[in-house]
């Protein structure tokens, strides 16, 4: 890794089958991330004549941005094949994931609507949306509001069911029942879309200038993150990121980061068995009872201890493997974030980064 980005867990096999429109399967917790800063796979648009990648702001560093595009519903969307479209029942996917910030909407209570993840089969007819079929996830979290802060979302794929799973909808134009939708798309999904409400409604046009980062695509249980960090004293939202493969059996570490934390802070991560956004000490506890925390760590950085140089990282397969916690076992789901002290934030005096979902391997 040149640097920190949220999520970024590539498998080695996945170099070679990132131009298919069929990827391969994926080894367990494989996740592939386009940042904009070094990965752009997936032709992700906004659409609109003034779309741009700046170089920094993003989550961190570039990231794809929209001013003022007129729409009804902001749309992120893919453009042509790459490794987030394809068979999913083959290659796996297990989740997809974003980092979203508004920065600006004419009506600011427009971000109490959900965000929508939206799957298209095209027919193999990409120019006729006639006989397009879609299913699609209504998130439980809204979209950004304007407040100065990237927002992480997960949306788990259930692609190795063969019936419409739980929580997902199908195309209500559509002939097709919701299991045979449900098969069409999974099987050869031709463009992914980050919709700003639910997709069957119609909203009102407004302007928006909206960004996005690091859009991510797991396989067979492989990390994303979800959940908003708060903004620390000293000015910066930290980030979650994890590099490797969550296992029991494999020597080489799966490494939990995060960074622009507070320098000179001491810091935990912890975690459970599912996941959440309930309002704690300020920030917000991603993690579902019960909790298990892990040893104490030490932010380092700038000896001034008032900068956002820290980095906290865990190695979570040496934590796995040493069997402090024996529920950890192939398949079992894992949700976590972490937690720093901050005495100079307002009357909280800590942190609490956003999270991190995925499921341990063999």
């Amino acid at each position: 890794m040149n640097h920190i980005v949220v999520t970024r867990v590539v498998g080695a096999c996945l170099a070679a089958a990132v131009f298919a429109v069929t990827a391969p399967a994926q080894s367990c917790g494989d996740t592939f991330t386009t940042d904009f800063s070094t990965t752009f796979l997936g032709g992700w648009t906004w659409g609109g004549p003034q779309q741009s990648t700046p170089a920094s702001g993003g989550f961190p560093g570039a990231y794809l941005r929209t001013v003022d595009i007129d729409t009804f519903a902001p749309q992120l969307r893919t453009s042509g094949p790459s490794v987030f479209t394809g068979d999913y029942r083959t290659a796996r996917v297990s989740a997809l994931g974003v980092d979203l910030r508004s920065f600006a909407i004419d009506f600011p209570t427009s971000c109490q609507r959900p965000l929508s993840l939206v799957l298209t089969n095209d027919n193999g007819t990409p120019g006729n949306f006639a006989d397009d079929v879609y299913v699609y996830f209504v998130s439980p979290d809204d979209i950004p509001c304007v407040d100065g802060l990237w927002r992480s979302y997960s949306v788990a794929v259930p692609s190795q069911s063969t019936t419409l799973p739980a929580g997902w909808g199908v195309d209500p134009n559509t002939t097709l029942t919701p299991n045979q939708a449900w098969t069409r798309v999974v099987t050869s999904v031709s463009s992914v879309t980050w919709f700003y409400g639910d997709p069957t409604f119609f909203f009102i046009f407004q302007q928006w200038t909206v960004g996005a980062d690091n859009l991510a695509i797991a396989f067979d249980g492989g990390a994303t993150t979800y959940c908003t960090s708060q903004r620390n004293s000293a000015g910066c939202q930290p980030r979650v990121d994890a590099d490797g493969t969550p296992s029991v059996s494999q020597a080489t570490p799966f490494l939990i980061s995060c960074a622009d934390v507070v320098s000179q802070k001491s810091g935990l991560f912890f975690y459970g068995p599912g996941r959440q956004a309930v309002p704690y000490s300020g920030g917000l506890l991603c993690a579902s009872l019960p909790l298990r925390r892990t040893p104490v760590l030490n932010s380092g950085g700038s000896p001034s201890g008032t900068d956002c140089t820290g980095v906290f990282n865990f190695d979570l397969n040496g934590w796995i493997q040493t069997g402090n916690d024996p529920a950890l076992q192939p398949g079992v789901e894992l949700y976590g974030q972490f937690w720093s002290r901050d005495p100079q934030a307002a009357n909280t005096n800590v942190n609490f980064s956003n999270a991190l979902a995925l499921r341990v391997c063999n």
